[in-house]
């Protein structure tokens, strides 16, 4: 029974909606969020996760780093496949975390046709709607970090910015509609009605007002922080199944 938990909880994927309203946006737009694979397959060169995200009918897909295990040549081999293989199918917008920043990587997803933002910007149209794309490859952030020294804010579309690191407080006086993020693996080991129960730095996070996984919304702004994929370093989620996120924009009621 404890093997069989132990694997549900560890190699079963979870798709879980969440929904964004904004008068800058006129019709439905799917954005399926994925990040953290650590190398991780769900069926035979991911099938399984193709199919399941196939299946949500995304407009986009959004990528938020740490597709592999640094210094792991399978890994990096399974992820390049898996994005490849979306990339067929659906656009793919793609920003590195502290495990895959890798040059030759980033050439090959390019070359694969995944969209690479790493501090690149692109306005796109979907269903009437534009939408503006950012993306930062930032895994340490100086006290001077400043958005606005990279990019300069759109108002009249809806803004997206791609980070594998939350750190909401240094993005929010740039005024992004969404920011889309990973690292957090969902803190791991969570209970039912608390949380996370260890971030790495503080005991029940969730409980103490940090962001850990989900959707939060401040002043206007939301983050959506993705519980992940993979497992790292080693396999001991709780409570908190490797995650497809299917974020719905709507038009404002």
């Amino acid at each position: 029974m404890i093997v069989f938990v132990w694997w549900v909880n560890n190699h079963t994927l979870s798709v879980n909606q969440y929904e964004v309203e904004s008068d800058l946006v006129n019709d439905e737009i799917t954005i399926v969020h994925l990040t953290d694979l650590h190398g991780a397959s769900f069926g035979k060169d991911n099938k399984t996760l193709i199919s399941r995200v196939a299946a949500q009918s995304p407009d986009l897909i959004a990528v938020t780093g740490d597709m592999f295990t640094y210094e792991d040549e399978a890994g990096k081999q399974t992820a390049l496949t898996l994005l490849k293989a979306l990339a067929d199918k659906f656009p793919v917008y793609y920003v590195n975390g502290e495990h895959d920043d890798d040059e030759a990587f980033f050439t090959l997803l390019s070359e694969n046709g995944v969209n690479v933002l790493n501090y690149k910007d692109e306005v796109i149209t979907v269903k009437g709607t534009e939408l503006h794309l950012y993306g930062i490859d930032n895994v340490y952030f100086s006290p001077h970090f400043d958005l606005e020294n990279a990019f300069k804010k759109d108002e009249k579309t809806f803004s997206i910015l791609l980070s594998h690191m939350p750190e909401y407080e240094r993005f929010k006086p740039f005024g992004m509609e969404l920011v889309l993020s990973g690292d957090t693996h969902g803190g791991l080991f969570r209970l039912p009605f608390v949380g996370a129960v260890f971030d790495g730095e503080t005991i029940f996070p969730d409980m103490n007002g940090k962001f850990v996984k989900g959707l939060y919304e401040v002043e206007g702004q939301f983050i959506h922080i993705s519980g992940g994929l993979g497992v790292y370093p080693v396999p001991t989620r709780l409570w908190n199944r490797p995650e497809i996120a299917v974020i719905k924009l709507q038009p404002e009621k």
